[in-house]
């Protein structure tokens, strides 16, 4: 029956590997005609299949001889992503998955050495490393960008969201529970911190994501209901947003991100829209809403931009989305 198999697979007619772009039959744009077009809907990210990559030959025979292993995300809440690799953190499963599109290959990392996940939670992707928070565990876990744990770093209360600028080598750390940013040096050794549990200016209450555009590091002060901008030293620079459900205002921000225009974007795990403001916190759009059709959201957590392509992990419909800024200017 194996060799049987292996004929069948051998001779099966090759087919196209499909890249992740816009189906041309589906037009979901933000806002809608008649009005210029901002915001694109691209495709959406659950399994491997989904963006052309398939298991070898020898790994389908033994999802054949023995049921098709799970693939899927159950709760994936943050994302990373550059031109070679897109990395989930699925707190539900206790993993991370890796999609390494270049390789066109799929991993998942369930554990650090003989340490397993608790609660994955936050991830950034540098050049050579892949960074993990997890919030139960208090750490952030070090790995090589084929999944291979290197370090681990101790310390922190409940680590959530990571950012790395790329000039300094720098690693920031939004610890939740510590209402501080901690940052670290590329040999991970601890350099400093800012921020306390307030509400004035440079205080924090439950800092969660955080995002970076050239030297302004911004902050998701989510139970302050705001996002601050600091130099990459920790000084205050702006911030903007208050309590409420309409433009312009948080119920329960999540997810942050910058594109190449300087336009900030937030999630709100609550509205389950995404809204963006310009460098000065103006609000300019929202895109999203209630559902679990393509573009809607269900609790959407993470938000990780690379150029314009933005990616929002949606929690609750077990996907990561795919948007694109196609607008032009600010």
């Amino acid at each position: 029956m194996i060799a049987s198999l292996l004929i069948v697979a051998s001779c099966a007619p090759a087919t196209v590997k499909r890249s992740p772009v816009a189906d041309p039959v589906t037009a979901i744009v933000w806002p809608g005609p008649p009005q210029e077009p901002r915001i694109r809907y691209l495709y959406s990210l659950s399994e491997p299949i989904d963006i052309g990559i398939k298991p070898g030959i020898f790994k389908r025979l033994v999802q054949v001889l023995a049921g098709k292993e799970a693939q899927g995300m159950l709760r994936p809440y943050a994302v990373a992503a550059d031109d070679k690799i897109i990395c989930v953190v699925d707190p539900g499963l206790r993993i991370v998955h890796l999609y390494m599109t270049k390789r066109s290959e799929y991993k998942v990392i369930r554990a650090a050495g003989s340490e397993n996940f608790v609660s994955p939670v936050g991830i950034g992707l540098g050049q050579d490393a892949i960074y993990i928070a997890d919030s139960v565990a208090g750490k952030i876990f070090v790995f090589d960008r084929q999944g291979e744990h290197k370090t681990t770093i101790s310390g922190l209360m409940r680590p959530t969201g990571i950012a790395l600028h790329a000039e300094s080598r720098r690693l920031y750390v939004a610890d939740t529970l510590g209402n501080q940013i901690v940052i670290f040096d590329d040999q991970v050794v601890r350099l400093s911190a800012f921020g306390s549990r307030g509400t004035a200016i440079g205080q924090c209450n439950y800092p969660t994501s955080v995002a970076l555009r050239g030297d302004t590091l911004f902050v998701n002060d989510t139970m302050n209901f705001r996002i601050q901008a600091f130099t990459l030293g920790g000084s205050p620079v702006s911030h903007f947003g208050e309590i409420g459900d309409g433009s312009g205002q948080f119920a329960l921000s999540k997810g942050l991100g910058v594109d190449e225009q300087g336009h900030v974007y937030v999630a709100d795990g609550l509205s389950n829209y995404i809204q963006i403001f310009d460098q000065e916190g103006r609000f300019l759009l929202s895109f999203g809403g209630m559902g679990g059709a393509a573009g809607q959201f269900m609790l959407p957590t993470g938000i990780h931009i690379v150029g314009n392509t933005i990616f929002v992990a949606d929690s609750q419909n077990h996907r990561v989305q795919v948007f694109e800024y196609v607008g032009s200017g600010n």
